[in-house]
């Protein structure tokens, strides 16, 4: 019967660890795909770590600082999911929460003058089946977020560098889809041979196109609208901040320190008249 008893303790250690591996995971890739790295990694961390802080008992520590990393990776699914960003405000302030939620269970439990007890094999399962899973399983992932992230960005500067030109001192992005906006800001750079810039600096104008489809009619000898449709683009104007125009342009895309995509694109220049 104790043998069953440390068998069970042990097995749910293990499968609660690899659960919590596949979390921390996919968090990894989210973030990788967001673009940026910094924030939610030291975000990640500090989740892990206070929980040492806050107990002296060891099992204590290792589950509530598994169970923190897990919470993070659920409330980063949830924000992400309903249109936030992975930015430092909004992933500190998710790993304050997910570390507040198992402390303030264990400090509710304490006011019921129940103790929250956590067995050391359980912990100890947990935490050998979360080190051997979430390295391989997060290298994998990333892996296959990077070729994904290679497509899709070399997808999206192609398509901007097809509408770009000089104009006086800037250089302008003509008809950008609205739903690139925030890929254009948050990964997307151009380097010139004197200076880089980020186009989360440039300028962002809303353009509305009106289209208007019109029937002959031979009867009549009359045109009659048939339909009217409006398009919304973008015009991103990225100044060049005393700078020279440059003969040609190179957009790359960088998911924290990595390069994605590059392209080299020239630049027309237009004499007046």
């Amino acid at each position: 019967m104790q043998n069953k008893a440390v068998f069970a303790k042990v097995f749910w250690g293990l499968m609660a660890g690899v659960l919590i591996a596949m979390s921390v995971s996919w968090f990894a890739g989210m973030v990788y795909r967001e673009g940026s790295l910094l924030a939610p990694f030291v975000a990640l961390m500090l989740a892990t770590v206070t929980p040492f802080a806050l107990y002296d008992e060891p099992a204590k520590r290792v589950v509530c600082a598994l169970l923190a990393s897990a919470l993070l990776s659920g409330l980063s699914l949830l924000a992400f999911s309903l249109g936030g960003q992975a930015t430092g405000p909004t992933v500190f302030g998710l790993s304050v929460v997910a570390v507040a939620i198992p402390v303030g269970v264990d400090l509710i439990l304490q006011d019921f003058g129940r103790r929250l007890t956590i067995p050391p094999l359980f912990s100890r399962g947990a935490a050998a089946a979360f080190l051997s899973v979430v390295l391989p399983l997060s290298a994998w992932v990333i892996a296959h977020e990077h070729f994904t992230a290679m497509e899709e960005d070399d997808a999206l500067i192609r398509t901007v560098a097809q509408n770009v030109s000089p104009q006086g001192d800037t250089i302008v992005f003509d008809q950008v889809d609205p739903r690139q906006k925030d890929k254009l800001k948050n990964l997307v750079s151009v380097r010139t041979s004197e200076k880089t810039y980020r186009l989360s600096d440039a300028e962002i104008e809303s353009v509305v196109e009106e289209r208007t489809v019109r029937r002959e009619s031979r009867k009549q000898g009359q045109n009659e609208v048939v339909s009217r449709e409006q398009a919304e683009r973008m015009r991103i104007i990225l100044k060049l901040q005393g700078a020279p125009v440059p003969d040609d342009i190179t957009l790359f895309s960088r998911r924290g320190p990595i390069t994605i995509s590059e392209l080299k694109v020239p630049l027309e220049k237009k004499n007046p008249g």
